[in-house]
Formats: C-alpha cells, sequence, structure tokens
C-alpha cells in the first residue's frame, strides 16, 4: 500500500502529460495565452496536497499497521497451535496433554482427556464430555463441561467434579502494547534498521514532488516529431526513485536522504527550464 501510491501517482502524472501532448491540448492552452510555467503551477498544489497525505500515510499510519499486522500473525499462530484434532495422541494445551474423541460443527469437542504430569509424583487428570476453546482478546481459556478431575501430590489424592471448568493458557509475546507513531519512530535514533525505514518512506512520499519536473520535461512534447514515451518515463522515474530509497532503508544515512533529496529536486528544475521554458 505505501509503495505503490508514489508509483500510481508517477504514473498518472506521465499519461496526463502524455495525453495532453498527445491531443495537442498544450497547443491550445498555448494558444489561448497561457504559458508551460503556469500549466504546471496550476497542478502543483494538487501535488502537495498529495504529497502531504502520503507522509501522513507512511509517518503517522505505518507504525500502527505494522505493529497491529505483527500483532495479528503472532495471534493467529498461537491460534493455530491450539487447534486440537480428534483422535490425535501428543496434542496439548498449555502444560496439559490433551486427547479429544470428536468435535461438531459448533467447534466444541466431545469426550476430552487432559492430564499434566507435575513434579514429584504429582499430576492432574481431568475428563469432560465436552469442551471448547475461547480467547477473550488477552487470554486462551479451555471450558470444560460435566467431568470428573483428579489432582495428586505424593501424599494424597483428591477427586472432584464439576459442571464446567477454566484452564487457561497466556499466551508470550502475543498482546504486546501498541505504542505511538512518535514513540515507534524515537528508536530510529540509535536502531539504522528503523532510521533507514523512516528514510525510505519520507523519500518516496516526497518523490512525486521532487521529480515532477522531470516527468513534466519527458512527457511535454510536440506530437509531430516525437511519439508517446509514457511507459519509457514512469519506468525511468520509478528507477531513479526506489534505487536511492532502497539505499537509504539499508544504510540510514541522513546525509545520503539530503543529498538524493537535493539532487532529484535539482535536476527537476533543471530539466523544466532547459526542456520545456526555453521551448514552449
Amino acid at each position: 500500500f505505501f509503495y505503490t501510491i508514489p508509483l500510481s501517482l508517477i504514473a498518472a502524472l506521465a499519461n496526463t502529460f502524455t495525453r495532453l501532448s498527445e491531443e495537442n491540448e498544450f497547443i491550445a492552452l498555448f494558444s489561448l495565452g497561457h504559458t508551460p510555467g503556469r500549466i504546471l503551477r496550476f497542478m502543483l498544489p494538487t501535488l502537495v496536497l498529495f504529497t502531504a497525505l502520503l507522509l501522513v500515510l507512511s509517518v503517522m499510519l505505518y507504525p500502527q499497521m505494522k505493529q497491529k499486522l505483527s500483532q495479528f500473525k503472532k495471534q493467529k499462530i498461537a491460534e493455530a497451535t491450539l487447534k486440537i484434532a480428534p483422535n490425535k495422541l501428543s496434542q496439548s494445551f498449555g502444560d496439559y496433554h490433551v486427547f479429544v474423541e470428536s468435535k461438531d460443527s459448533n467447534e466444541t469437542y466431545r469426550n476430552m482427556v487432559l492430564f499434566n504430569r507435575g513434579q514429584e509424583g504429582k499430576y492432574q487428570l481431568f475428563i469432560a464430555r465436552e469442551g471448547k476453546v475461547r480467547n477473550d482478546g488477552k487470554r486462551f481459556s479451555l471450558t470444560l463441561r460435566h467431568g470428573i478431575g483428579e489432582t495428586s501430590d505424593p501424599e494424597k489424592i483428591e477427586t472432584l467434579r464439576y459442571k464446567e471448568l477454566d484452564i487457561y493458557q497466556y499466551p508470550r509475546n502475543v498482546y504486546g502494547t501498541i505504542v505511538t507513531s512518535q514513540e515507534y519512530w524515537s528508536k530510529a535514533r540509535h536502531d539504522r534498521g528503523r532510521r533507514g525505514k523512516l528514510l525510505y518512506l519520507i523519500f518516496v512520499s516526497l518523490s512525486p514532488l521532487l521529480a515532477f519536473g522531470i516527468i513534466a520535461a519527458m512527457t511535454f512534447y510536440n506530437p509531430r516529431y516525437q511519439r508517446s514515451l509514457s511507459i519509457a518515463v514512469i519506468f525511468v522515474v520509478a528507477l531513479a526513485i526506489y534505487i536511492p530509497a532502497a539505499i537509504l532503508q539499508k544504510t540510514g544515512s541522513i546525509p545520503l536522504f539530503a543529498a538524493a533529496s537535493i539532487l532529484l529536486g535539482a535536476a527537476s528544475i533543471l530539466l523544466i527550464r532547459k526542456k520545456i521554458l526555453r521551448h514552449f
């Protein structure tokens, strides 16, 4: 999502300028007294708005989505480990070994046996007519109904009958705290990997604005003397953006980020002056 929006905006700009050139719309605008500079300035507010939106999405929302996705993956992995199959040995729920005779369409287990062998002769044994795994958002629980249990230590054995019994499991590192975007990026000062990711996102978000002049210079043309190169323009501009961005992500270098941004912006201004303002 964060990687495709800038590329889509670049493609939209290239295709828009190409179509205006191919259909002689630029010539019509020039004949009405509009200059190339005025046409480009007219498009800048929209481009700035999209760039600001990209910055908000990348810097503010990316950390939240990253953390929630990681938490979601861990939760699903933890839930997958709790899938108890009927008539299968070597299954567990927490510290208990579990055996189930059958499971109905409502995810209710029938005729369950749970056994936990402790240390020094201690053990726990539970037998239930039915049971069901639940998730309340913080922990997993196995609710047993209509059964008997037996617990022991070296000195005595206790037997109990129950209508309902809950056994809890607290998965590790599943329900972690989601920090704010400011807290997430504050680690970029000392973490090169996170700093590289931040620089990558900012550079890619700024790229449509920085490369605006390059796109315009390569798609402003007279259709009598030149044919459409929109696909080539999109490809070249994408390489000019994503190769430095990938290097920034790997190195986490702030001076390199500044140099790449200045170079891309300067190239845009230079190409606008040489290829558009001088010839149109």
